[in-house]
């Protein structure tokens, strides 16, 4: 929203800002998956987004048969053929429990990319936590708002672009070290 914009929608200015974290979170889920998951597109026709806040629409299995419900998940049609998952946590949510408890079963969904998205500001306990209890996070990403809306910022290069640039002996040393 541009300031010659903003003046003339009112409504826009006028929304109240989210009275607790489950808003938030429910808001923020909203728009990062419109943001950077809206499939398909015209370069991937086949991939579907499904965002299982405030109602689970496709939980995935993992490999014990659990059903696991990331916020974010994006399938290859047909067959739903899990492609990524996604957790978006509120500043609160950015713990060792958490981690245990939902970043890493969904991180050892198999073929598929694991992305995290924290506030801004919690990016390196995120990561410190992550590396600490060995949860491979394909991508780690930080959230706010700002006045145009959602601002997303990657914090960090898939693990697979870091190893290829690496020499052969340092791949084998970070083999297993999430990213």
């Amino acid at each position: 929203m541009t300031i010659d914009t903003r003046w003339m929608d009112v409504d826009k200015m006028l929304q109240p800002a989210p009275k607790s974290g489950e808003e938030l979170h429910l808001q923020a889920v909203q728009d990062i998956a419109q943001a950077r998951y809206e499939f398909p597109t015209t370069e991937f026709p086949s991939l579907r987004t499904f965002v299982n806040v405030p109602e689970v629409t496709l939980p995935v299995t993992d490999t014990e048969g659990n059903e696991l419900v990331p916020d974010i998940v994006v399938v290859d049609t047909p067959g739903n053929i899990l492609r990524i998952s996604a957790r978006v946590e509120v500043g609160e949510g950015v713990n060792e429990e958490n981690a245990e408890k939902l970043w890493l079963p969904f991180a050892k969904l198999p073929d598929a990319a694991f992305y995290l998205y924290v506030p801004v500001g919690y990016g390196a306990a995120a990561k410190k936590i992550c590396n600490k209890l060995n949860v491979p996070v394909y991508g780690y990403r930080t959230w706010r708002y700002v006045p145009q809306g959602i601002e997303i910022n990657e914090i960090s290069e898939p693990p697979e672009i870091i190893h290829k640039l690496m020499p052969p002996f340092a791949r084998k040393l970070m083999r297993g070290i999430p990213g």
